[in-house]
């Protein structure tokens, strides 16, 4: 019998973002009614116009951010619960000895994240309305939001600045049986398979702060949200050696297997995968295979509430900082409602993301082909214990792919109703409601190449060395978008917090002398290249003629000790530091919030140390 005993683990991270901004108006595009439709008061003692401002009549847009009101501040508290038990043994029938296994676990996971330096969009309406009607309410004080940086007191601030605590939980509950022999002998070998049942069932909610669900928060009202859906899956695995000790080589096996899936949300579908592997020789294994994939959407991407992403994006119906002509077309920009002469007041766009319950499954195919090579002159040698080599061509077509659509691509093609039926704009011609959920998008095809070596040098007096260095090389990224319209994603482009580097690599050295490890990583990304916007204009890009801006090739190094205590079996201490030369990341012109990728690069400044205590048993 097999048990795994309960863990629990809670972590605790913190981080934080530029002083939120306000921006108030029916150019706003906060999609909020409360921001987009805003009166401010002549009667408000520091309206310095001595009228109305009113969304409805005089007032476009007013942007502020509050400095006063500090970094906005994300503390989470995660709680994480699993169980798992099995059992597995063996037993012998029809002349052959059956291996078996059974194994059920569950898992929770509990997160609470609490906000600081948001707004209460409906106090702020108060505070820069009637004061009368202000005085009416307590804590409400008039707010001055036309004075300047340290215009807006504290008691201001406590008057329009909430603490938020939003709550999200998810659970699986998994079970497995499995079940394995030799079916009979071949020339070669004898013939292996596999069977086995999986039942799947998650569960997910989020219950959103009361201050959100009343659509009173400086973001997207959202409601409270869940869903569940279960999965019984079983598979059939056969291997079946071609031959061995041949004239051909010393071994060819054929890997035949398959998968019957059948999802709640979606019905059944069945994934077949086919594999050879050929060891020509002790040195020499060529492999192939090419598998079908099926991946129905996760909890969060069908059910996943709405959220709010502030975007650097460049109106297509805008003219230039310099008056030049919009990069749409007059009669596709006056049906849209973009007034002649309409000028983009403000280059951060609110976009609402979130799940989507029409999701269906991605859909794949894949096939690979490569080589180990085993140099015999580098195994048991007195420089070198083990040496292999693995090279590996991939090529992976999506269909149905599970993203949203890049939002500045959403924005340019807003012509079609396919992408401009999420987008809705003011009087003005500005936007003041933005959709960008996830789809599922045409396709998506890509190739490319995975280049690794791993070396393992003889043991001496200083300890054992091993060395491993993994390569990925991108040659092709192509996506469509559903109406057949490519994505502007590529290998070596950076579009908008979302990189594709042609080339990353990852090498690592370890070290071990009796109960001490080490090890140095060094983490490589290559150029990338952006396009500009309106940032030509600024004369920021690196090469402004082409409208486009380079984002330098960077290398991270990291740095690991470890120690094995004796004393307590199973008692492992280990202690690090990543980004050891703290690296900053490149400027990004196209990102959103804080000028760089967070998806690809580590955030500026950040280096950081930890340690870790791990006992198992």
């Amino acid at each position: 019998m097999r048990i795994r005993l309960a863990i629990f683990r809670r972590r605790s991270p913190n981080n934080q973002a530029a002083p939120e901004p306000i921006f108030l108006g029916p150019d706003a595009g906060t999609g909020n009614p409360l921001a987009d439709n805003i009166v401010i008061s002549a009667l408000n003692p520091f309206n310095p116009f001595g009228f109305e401002l009113n969304s409805a009549t005089n007032l476009i847009q007013i942007g502020r951010r509050p400095v006063e009101g500090g970094a906005r501040r994300f503390e989470q508290q995660v709680d994480t619960q699993y169980f798992g038990t099995g059992l597995v043994g063996t037993f012998e029938g029809a002349a052959r000895t059956w291996f078996w296994d059974v194994n059920g676990m569950y898992s929770k996971n509990k997160a609470e994240q609490t906000n600081y330096g948001s707004y209460n969009l409906f106090n702020i309406n108060l505070g820069l309305g009637d004061p009368a009607a202000c005085a009416a309410v307590a804590g409400c004080v008039p707010l001055d939001i036309f004075s300047g940086a340290g215009s807006i007191t504290p008691e201001m601030l406590r008057w329009i600045q909430p603490v938020v605590r939003d709550r999200s939980q998810n659970e699986l509950s998994l079970f497995t049986a499995n079940l394995s022999s030799e079916l009979f002998q071949l020339p070669g070998g004898a013939v292996s398979f596999a069977t086995g049942y999986e039942y799947r069932k998650y569960e997910g909610s989020y219950q959103p702060d009361p201050l959100t669900v009343a659509g009173r928060y400086n973001g997207v009202p959202s409601l409270p949200t869940s869903g569940s859906y279960d999965v019984n899956e079983a598979y059939l695995e056969l291997n079946i050696p071609i031959f061995a000790n041949s004239s051909l080589g010393d071994k060819l096996d054929l890997n035949i297997a398959g998968r019957y899936s059948d999802y709640s949300t979606f019905g059944g579908e069945f994934t077949p995968k086919y594999g050879l592997r050929w060891q020509v020789t002790d040195e020499l294994v060529l492999r192939t295979s090419y598998a079908e994939g099926f991946r129905a959407p996760t909890i969060g991407e069908l059910f996943g509430s709405a959220a709010r992403a502030d975007l650097q994006l460049s109106d297509p119906c805008s003219i230039g900082l310099g008056g030049t002509a919009p990069r749409g077309s007059a009669a596709n920009c006056a049906a849209l409602g973009a007034p002649v002469g309409y000028q983009q007041a403000n280059q951060q766009i609110s976009v609402t993301t979130g799940g989507n319950e029409q999701l269906d499954p991605e859909r794949s195919r894949s096939f690979s082909a490569g080589f180990v090579f085993s140099p015999g002159f580098a195994s048991n040698a007195s420089w070198s214990d083990r040496l292999d080599l693995e090279m590996t061509f991939y090529r992976h077509h999506v269909d149905g792919a599970i993203q949203a659509i890049n939002a500045q691509t959403q924005l340019d093609l807003c012509v079609d109703a396919l992408y401009c039926n999420g987008i809705t704009r003011a009087s003005t011609g500005g936007i003041n409601a933005f959709n960008n959920r996830l789809t599922n998008l045409g396709s998506i095809k890509t190739d490319g190449w995975d280049v690794d070596l791993f070396w393992t040098l003889p043991e001496t007096g200083l300890g054992r060395f091993k060395l491993s260095w993994q390569n990925t090389f991108v040659g092709r990224y192509e996506a469509l978008g559903a109406a057949g319209q490519r994505q502007p994603q590529g290998p070596g482009i950076e579009v908008v917090d979302s990189a594709i580097p042609e080339w990353t690599s990852n090498a690592v050295l370890d070290w071990s002398l009796g109960n001490w490890t080490a090890s140095w990583t060094a983490r490589h990304i290559s150029k990338l290249t952006e396009q500009c916007g309106d940032a030509v204009e600024f004369a920021v890009c690196s090469d402004p003629a082409m409208g486009t801006n380079r984002l330098d090739a960077i290398t991270y190094h990291d740095a690991q000790v470890g120690y094995r205590v004796d004393w307590l079996k199973g008692l492992q201490l280990t202690a690090g530091l990543n980004n050891v030369f703290d690296k900053d990341p490149p400027l990004c012109l196209s990102c959103s919030l804080n000028g760089y990728d967070a998806s690809t690069y580590d955030i500026p400044g950040g280096r950081f140390w930890y340690a870790r205590v791990d006992l198992k048993f």
